[in-house]
């Protein structure tokens, strides 16, 4: 019985079991096996301007505000199938800052390419977020924000200025603003 067991363990060691880990999270991820994974990474001055408009697509968001710069700072971990497809972009027209970090083509059934986004900006612009899938993080601004978002949790704290939320779903959490108008809210919780 016992060289049985030890014959049948030796075995399935010997088989050439693999298992395929995602180093960020240590879940399984069989969905992203398939895409080429590249970091960009953007940088524009605000001498004049005085707002950042944000589009972005599938994957999360973190907005940081930064009392101690004086240019718009992103990096983003773009995980994709065709680099032609990636629309990555930032660039001042008027007083505005349009930052552009999606795909034109992001159906892949269900290996579709997305986007880790992380903005450094300074805290006294203005900001506005269209997002269209995953989580967002907003911290650290004078100015109002606006978010325009698809689904996802979000978090926004240590605002200042007039905090305005469409959503389609995903629970939204907000601290420390210092104002709070939710516009619409499909499904998730609200909690502030």
């Amino acid at each position: 019985m016992k060289l049985t067991l030890l014959a049948a363990s030796a075995a399935f060691l010997l088989s050439g079991c693999v298992i395929y880990v995602d180093g960020k999270s240590g879940n399984i991820d069989w969905g992203d096996r398939d895409l080429i994974h590249d970091t960009r990474q953007l940088s524009l001055a605000v001498a004049d301007l005085e707002a950042l408009d944000v589009l972005a697509g599938a994957g999360s968001l973190v907005i940081e505000g930064d009392s101690t710069i004086d240019a718009i700072e992103v990096t983003a971990e773009v995980y994709h199938h065709d680099t032609g497809d990636i629309r990555f972009s930032l660039e001042a027209q008027g007083d505005t800052a349009f930052l552009v970090a999606t795909f034109d083509n992001s159906s892949y059934g269900s290996n579709n390419p997305y986007m880790d986004v992380t903005v450094r900006m300074p805290q006294d612009l203005l900001l506005k977020v269209d997002d269209g899938s995953g989580n967002i993080t907003v911290n650290g601004s004078n100015g109002d924000v606006v978010i325009d978002d698809g689904s996802g949790s979000m978090l926004v704290e240590n605002v200042r200025g007039e905090v305005t939320i469409d959503d389609g779903s995903g629970d939204i959490e907000v601290r420390e603003v210092g104002k709070l108008t939710i516009i619409e809210s499909g499904s998730g919780s609200v909690k502030s």
